[in-house]
């Protein structure tokens, strides 16, 4: 038999006060969070995985984390791979904040839910989540609606994405963890470079500037797109400073990681790996 008609649980006055019972509660107990929706430059087709993506905006919002004693996953482990952290965290985003704050942007696979690949950043500990899996229906259709996003994510792994969203402790981790060449320059027009201006070279843009010391005319750059050498002219798009290149730091040093290996491995290899063409059934 069909249910009762003089018995309905989704009424709408009863699902608008519950939804405000639940925003309410969200901004009480919840904390201020940025989410950054994922923008794909150049996708693998084969793969079907993006080669390169861009974080360009930053929402602000508010969040609830289940997570009340810690974050969850693995936590801090020794691999062979070094130290490694896995943190995961489960964050509660209203219905309404999403529909209001982010499901606009036009950047977003769907618009219908949080998507996977993109990131929430979470000032408090200053870490950085990618959103792994979206569960719509927890709680299940409570007085016959869905109110809220519960999105499971993990701890964000940087792989040269670029991050242009204004905020600077958000842009900061490209800054920190992207490749980046340090050179020494030569003659000049006098001009300071300016942090985040791309660099062109013949007219291409090479390049986007770290940062800029002209007492000792060392550049440092990121998001090389080419092969840059000594003798060559970089010239900044918005100050209009041109300089040449003196000279490129060993790309094998890395001077922020004292522990690094890697300028002894490049030299020791020599001596195990024989790459000569030899005839494996004797020298005539």
């Amino acid at each position: 038999m069909p249910t009762n008609v003089f018995f309905n649980h989704a009424v709408q006055t009863e699902q608008q006060l519950y939804e405000d019972l639940v925003v309410e509660s969200l901004r009480i107990y919840g904390h201020n969070v940025y989410y950054l929706p994922r923008q794909v430059i150049e996708e693998d087709s084969i793969l079907n995985e993006d080669v390169q993506s861009k974080f360009g905006d930053a929402y602000a919002v508010e969040m609830y984390i289940e997570n009340v004693e810690g974050f969850e996953g693995e936590g801090d482990l020794m691999s062979k791979f070094g130290v490694q952290v896995r943190d995961q965290a489960t964050f509660v985003i209203s219905l309404r904040s999403w529909e209001r704050f982010i499901s606009l942007d036009g950047n977003l696979a769907t618009s219908f839910r949080p998507n996977e690949g993109d990131l929430i950043y979470f000032p408090l500990s200053g870490g950085m989540f990618e959103i792994k899996f979206v569960e719509h229906e927890d709680p299940f259709y409570q007085v016959g609606k869905l109110f809220v996003f519960k999105l499971q994510c993990e701890l964000f792994e940087y792989s040269q994405e670029d991050f242009d969203t204004g905020f600077g402790d958000i842009d900061q981790i490209e800054d920190e963890q992207a490749y980046s060449l340090q050179m020494t320059m030569a003659s000049g027009n006098s001009k300071d470079y300016v942090a985040n201006e791309n660099l062109t070279k013949s007219g291409t843009v090479v390049a986007e500037v770290v940062s800029w010391n002209a007492p000792t005319s060392k550049l440092l750059a990121k998001d090389i797109t080419t092969t840059l050498e000594a003798t060559d002219v970089l010239v900044g798009a918005i100050s209009g400073a041109q300089y040449t290149i003196n000279s490129i730091d060993d790309r094998m040093k890395f001077t922020n990681d004292a522990a690094a290996q890697n300028l002894d491995f490049e030299q020791k290899d020599s001596s195990y790996l024989d790459l000569s063409e030899v005839n494996p059934f004797g020298e005539p």
